[in-house]
């Protein structure tokens, strides 16, 4: 499967996380999803339900879900909160 997950708009729901989200052992939680990062800031978490992307420098990432249908509620979830912040 293609994944089709555009780095600039992970970022911005991530940053939404963290600047909305509650704090709890060490992770950021809003409207489902959780973020936090490593020590250096250089690597980020974006989780929704049992998908795992991880935002890498450069503009990479690697994502981890168990099936399709899992992948496709997560963008359902990124791509909306992105368009709310954009309004």
């Amino acid at each position: 499967m293609k994944n089709e997950l555009d780095v600039k708009q992970g970022l911005t729901v991530f940053n939404q996380v963290l600047s909305k989200g509650e704090l709890q052992e060490g992770k950021y939680q809003w409207q489902g999803l959780t973020a936090w990062h490593d020590i250096d800031g250089y690597t980020c978490y974006l989780q929704y339900n049992q998908v795992l992307v991880t935002l890498m420098f450069h503009g990479k990432y690697a994502t981890d879900y168990p099936n399709d249908d899992a992948w496709h509620q997560f963008m359902k979830k990124i791509k909306l909160v992105a368009q709310e912040t954009s309004v």
